[in-house]
Order: structure tokens, then sequence, then C-alpha cells
């Protein structure tokens, strides 16, 4: 159950840091924590909002020791930024057709692991067993076809 959270925990941190390097080392500490305190998970609730929650205090905690280094916003202004963010309509409805044309041109293969993963909600660690390829390479392929995606869509907006 937490490796199939991983993807989800990665982008709830990254869009509060902005850092990859500061995201995993964030990510790892969540994990950590999250073992640790496995024993207080009640079943039945939400471990999802479980995890998140670990999470949010995580980062708070590493925002704490990054304040007595440099300068950094407070969780409030990181609050404030994810209440302010809603796309329009308009915005929504065009990345959508964006995402939807730029799926059209990635390769077979591609389609196949972006089906696989996000469709059918594979673990990564299955799709590498199946495609016989290690599980690094399976996430920086995937981290590869997500920016190629990311691009093209930009590409399209601006047009």
């Amino acid at each position: 159950m937490l490796e199939a959270m991983q993807p989800r925990l990665y982008g709830f941190i990254l869009k509060r840091l902005a850092d990859r390097d500061q995201t995993l080392e964030v990510l790892q500490k969540t994990n950590l924590v999250i073992w640790q305190k496995a024993a207080d998970y009640r079943p039945g609730t939400s471990f999802t909002a479980w995890t998140f929650t670990i999470a949010r205090f995580q980062l708070m905690a590493w925002r704490k020791t990054l304040s007595r280094n440099r300068l950094v916003f407070s969780d409030t202004v990181y609050e404030q930024i994810d209440s302010d963010f809603r796309p329009s309509e308009d915005e929504d409805d065009s990345r959508v057709d964006a995402l939807k044309d730029c799926v059209k041109q990635l390769s077979v293969d591609e389609n196949k692991l972006l089906e696989q993963r996000y469709r059918e909600d594979r673990p990564l660690a299955t799709i590498a067993f199946t495609m016989n390829m290690n599980l690094d390479a399976i996430g920086m392929r995937l981290s590869r076809i997500r920016k190629k995606l990311r691009d093209c869509i930009q590409q399209k907006l601006q047009k």
C-alpha cells in the first residue's frame, strides 16, 4: 500500500518544495516516520490521509530546518499558494485537449507504459518485472515521458 502511495507523496512534496533533491530527502524522512508509526495507523481509516498528514508534518519540520539557513516561505504562504491556484475551466479544457494530442504523439511502447502505470494503476515494481527491467529504469523512463508530455503541452498552449 505504501509503495503505491510513493508517486502521490512525491508529487505532494515536490509541489511544495520545487526542488527534486529536497523532495527526495523529505520523502525518505516521511517514509521512515510512516514505518516507525505503522502501529499507530487505525485500519478502516484513510491510509492516504494518514500518510499525507505525516508528509505535511515532515514538510513543516524541513522548512523549519531550512529557515535557520536561508529565507523560505512560511506554512501560511504555502497554504495560500495551494488555495489560490485554481485553473479556469477554459484553461483546464485546453490543457486536457493538449494532453490528448501529445499522448497521440508518443510511441506505442511509451503509451503502453503510461497505460499500465496510470490507467491500470500498476505498481512500478510490477511493471518493471513484466517488462524485465529494473525499477530505476522504469522510473526514469516514466519521468522522461512525463517531461516529454509537459514540454509538448506547454508548446501547444503557447500557440
